[in-house]
């Protein structure tokens, strides 16, 4: 069966559809960073900092994917919003272990958003998705050695604490 040559209105679905999934992830980003730097905030303030700074990081990417939708004349990106069932409600920080374990997820969560992204790029034909999802790539690989770095620090940290 001969292929049908893909139509410009299939390549806006399909560039659309790509927005539309990349921004509803940087949403979730957002929700889970804001999240973590309310349930570090009583236990530590550097972390809690850390955080919020991640999620406006996500804040801006979600305003880019934005700026390039408008830029391909494409309608804006529909936000998907995650159902109150699936949102785990903030907790407190309050033992160095739960604060570890803490860490230690939100470093694999990077890794998770980190790989969703390259496949979002493998996936995409559209040559004008490829510059936009690399600076995402490049923005979470930056991101996942922050945190990284920062556990490793306060895993130093609460060794230290132990032999003491």
């Amino acid at each position: 069966m001969p292929e049908r040559p893909t139509t410009n209105a299939r390549l806006a679905l399909v560039l659309d559809e790509f927005l539309t999934l990349a921004e509803a992830h940087e949403r979730a980003e957002v929700a889970r960073y804001r999240r973590l730097a309310f349930s570090f905030l009583p236990f530590d303030t550097a972390v809690s900092r850390l955080m919020a700074s991640l999620g406006i990081q996500c804040e801006m990417r979600v305003e880019e994917l934005r700026r390039l939708s408008r830029q391909l004349d494409l309608s804006e990106p529909h936000a998907i919003q995650p159902s109150q069932a699936t949102v785990p409600p903030p907790f407190f920080i309050d033992t160095p272990f739960l604060a570890f374990e803490t860490l230690t997820q939100a470093v694999n969560d990077a890794e998770t958003s980190l790989r969703f992204h390259k496949h979002l790029r493998e996936a995409s034909t559209v040559p004008a998705l490829y510059p936009a999802l690399t600076s995402v790539i490049k923005q979470k690989q930056a991101e996942q050695a922050v945190l990284e770095g920062f556990l490793a620090s306060r895993n130093e940290f609460a060794q230290m604490e132990q032999r003491a």
